[in-house]
């Protein structure tokens, strides 16, 4: 397999919600981004804020299970929209050293943009986009 040597850059910017509480949520800027040279994950900023919040990767096959019925186990998890917390909404919630934080992602700008991901790199077909070189160089450089 070989890289294209193209790379795609695809990125979207949403309001979601942080959930604070049963029954209080502040929405919040955020951007997610896929590379094709990175084709497995996609990438979640935190904007406008204080710029000290790290950004999150996440496994794209992970999201887009997460589309379809609930998906991941450990720090990140995905539901899909659901009657009892919202039709319009897709739920991750990230778990770190500090706590836990719910998310909710408008599903139907989400699965346009993640459904976008999928035609610039198909499912399957990661492989021949990843820059191998690079990756191993990465391997040997951690100790």
């Amino acid at each position: 397999m070989h890289s294209t040597g193209r790379t795609e850059r695809l990125h979207t910017d949403l309001t979601i919600h942080l959930v604070l509480s049963a029954t209080e949520a502040v929405p919040i800027e955020v951007r997610f981004s896929y590379d094709s040279a990175d084709p497995l994950a996609v990438r979640l900023d935190f904007r406008g804020g204080p710029g000290t919040t790290a950004p999150w990767l996440f496994s794209r096959d992970l999201l887009n299970a997460g589309l379809h019925g609930p998906s991941g186990e450990g720090d990140v998890r995905v539901w899909p929209p659901c009657r009892c917390h919202g039709p319009t909404t897709v739920r991750i919630v990230l778990r770190g050293r500090g706590g836990a934080a719910a998310l909710y992602v408008p599903a139907t700008a989400f699965r346009g943009w993640l459904t976008e991901t999928f035609e610039v790199v198909p499912a399957g077909a990661e492989g021949s986009h990843m820059h191998w070189d690079d990756v191993v160089a990465e391997l040997l450089r951690r100790d």
